[in-house]
């Protein structure tokens, strides 16, 4: 089963993908690398990505990818 993401689903996991961070940290970088993003996108596309099993919570605010989302990795 293959499953397509968004450039911004990419984007997320790029960020998320080595160290775990907060929504509006992701969205920081994001826009620095000149994605164009809000906060309410990103926790909106990280909740997306965790039905898909690609992220989790790692504490009760941040994120980070799981093992499954390597295979997406830029």
């Amino acid at each position: 089963m293959s499953e397509e993401l968004t450039d911004l689903e990419r984007s997320v996991l790029s960020v998320i993908l080595k160290d775990s961070h907060r929504p509006a940290a992701i969205t920081r970088i994001l826009n620095n690398r000149h994605v164009e993003c809000d906060q309410n996108a990103v926790v909106s596309t990280l909740n997306e990505l965790e039905k898909k099993g690609l992220v989790e919570r790692f504490t009760t605010k941040a994120w980070i990818a799981t093992s499954k989302a390597e295979r997406y990795s830029e």
